[in-house]
């Protein structure tokens, strides 16, 4: 799960929090947009003559590369419309010597706040420093600032099976070879959605599904995993194979909420969610329980954001013609009533999700 790494981002306790030269953190948003808003922002262009650096240190945790996302929202103040174009502020991820492992520049257009994001990958764990330079004329009328954001995912970030060893998802790139239960796999494409605790709770169906870790049986996951409602995870036992004459089937998610140790994670807080898509639908392992990696489908598309889906169709036709083909899947996905069924009979004869079969 993401957390936020920068204190005092939406600036409601003024510059608390942040260092630099010439912060102008007093004022409301009506003060530089006219809208009536008391909402508390910042602005890039403190006093004339005086050049504005916003920064904050943080401090990010785990193993190896740690996945992260910058996000901010901008505007250009009414005042400044005159300058578009040319005002604005340069954004710096620094790491403890000074290196830059990340940049953007922005420069707003509008009077209207825009979010503007940058994906970061943290080389390690370590102390890095969030940098805003003022640009543009001098003249204290710069673009104004809003929400600023570090989400890192830390190592609670779900963690894939691939040639290399286990990976957090988050750093996984297309052309990684993924293991599978038939063995390694190129990774073709990667679709990633943020859902914010504001859309978690005005639609409820956007809550993962916890499952806690040894819940599925045989020790597995070998450590909490969170998935989206619909992601299927692999069912294996001797249930499954008097119901469906076949060792395993594919069951969503949300069907397995009640069991022990297994529950829809409801309390508001920003999430993203991974698609990991693969030439063939394939078994994939997520913290080393057995799932599936993403299926082309109707109702799949319908889960991606626009971009994210016109993005998949278009690079890869083929790949979502085959995995939309009849009989494509990796194994069984049996209806949801038999999902169901399924399940309470695990319940009832308290027998878990994976299990060897003698």
């Amino acid at each position: 799960m993401p957390t936020n790494l920068i204190v005092n981002g939406t600036f409601s306790a003024g510059s608390f929090g942040w260092g630099g030269t010439d912060l102008e953190t007093n004022y409301r948003e009506s003060a530089y947009l006219g809208n009536g808003s008391s909402n508390r922002v910042a602005e890039m262009d403190g006093r004339s003559g005086f050049t504005t650096v916003m920064e904050q240190s943080f401090t990010v945790t785990g193993n190896g590369e740690v996945a992260g996302t910058f996000n901010i929202d901008s505007a250009l103040r009414n005042a400044s419309l005159g300058q578009a174009g040319q005002e604005g502020f340069t954004v710096e991820i620094l790491d403890s010597l000074g290196g830059v492992v990340g940049s953007m520049t922005i420069l707003p257009t509008t009077n209207s706040f825009d979010t503007y994001e940058m994906d970061v990958l943290f080389p390690s764990a370590g102390t890095y420093t969030l940098r805003l330079t003022e640009l543009g004329p001098n003249n204290s009328l710069g673009a104004i600032i809003d929400n600023v954001e570090m989400l890192v995912c830390f190592c609670s970030g779900t963690r894939i099976a691939t040639l290399e060893g286990d990976r957090a998802v988050e750093t996984l790139r297309v052309g990684d070879r993924v293991l599978t239960q038939d063995g390694p796999r190129v990774l073709r494409w990667i679709g990633r959605r943020q859902v914010t605790a504001a859309q978690r709770i005005s639609n409820p169906k956007l809550h993962p599904v916890l499952i806690s870790a040894g819940a599925l049986g045989s020790g597995l996951p070998v450590r909490d995993l969170r998935v989206s409602r619909q992601h299927r995870m692999l069912c294996r036992n001797k249930i499954v194979t008097r119901m469906f004459k076949q060792p395993s089937v594919l069951v969503a998610a949300i069907r397995l909420v009640g069991l022990p140790g297994i529950t829809l994670e409801e309390h508001p807080q920003d999430v993203t969610y991974f698609h990991l898509a693969l030439d063939q639908h394939q078994i994939i392992f997520a913290e080393n329980a057995p799932t599936e990696s993403f299926q082309v489908s109707d109702s799949s598309l319908a889960c991606l954001t626009p971009d994210a889906r016109e993005e998949l169709l278009t690079l890869f036709p083929d790949l979502a013609a085959q995995s939309m083909a009849a009989g494509s899947d990796v194994c069984l996905i049996p209806i949801r009533a038999r999902q169901k069924s399924l399940v309470r009979r695990l319940s009832l004869n308290g027998k878990p999700v994976l299990s060897a079969i003698t």
